[in-house]
């Protein structure tokens, strides 16, 4: 029986469109990280693109992830990182901020308007040191009464995950 054991970090960009040209951009960024991290021990490195149809959030209101509906509406990109040599993790933990920063200059190089408070992350795939207003924008102040209100003792806090 073989246990094996990885190290791995997350980060996500919202975007709003995928073109041939973002697309590029990726493929370009992961042939630069295959050179330079590939030949580390166990590691691999995925980007998720989730296209959705243009009116999944038409029906959607008034739940944590803000957003409104339109026909451009943010698509979370997951960036992964996994390696399985504990001496590679400063490496790896800087090379996904490093990537976040480039993959969110390809969209804004695109055209795509997802800078700023516009640039919302999606919390399943969002790094530890992502902030609330990151997660949830101008609905973490109503999220923050609601957990309040309903969970005084803080029970879900036992569950791990953002704390509001």
């Amino acid at each position: 029986m073989y246990v094996y054991f990885f190290s791995s970090r997350t980060t996500t960009v919202s975007i709003t469109s995928i073109s041939n040209r973002f697309v590029q951009g990726l493929v370009n960024e992961a042939i630069h990280l295959n050179g330079t991290l590939g030949r580390r021990s166990g590691a691999s490195i995925v980007f998720g693109i989730e296209p959705f149809i243009s009116t999944y959030l038409d029906k959607s209101e008034g739940d944590g992830y803000p957003h409104s509906s339109s026909s451009n509406p943010l698509f979370p990109l997951l960036i992964a990182f996994n390696w399985d040599s504990s001496s590679d993790d400063e490496m790896f933990v800087n090379e996904v901020k490093s990537t976040f920063d480039v993959v969110l200059q390809l969209a804004l190089a695109d055209g795509q308007d997802v800078r700023g408070s516009k640039q919302i992350l999606y919390s399943n795939y969002a790094s530890d040191q992502v902030s609330l207003s990151q997660l949830y924008g101008q609905n973490l102040p109503q999220l923050q009464r609601i957990r309040k209100t309903w969970d005084p003792n803080n029970i879900m806090y036992l569950t791990g995950g953002f704390k509001f």
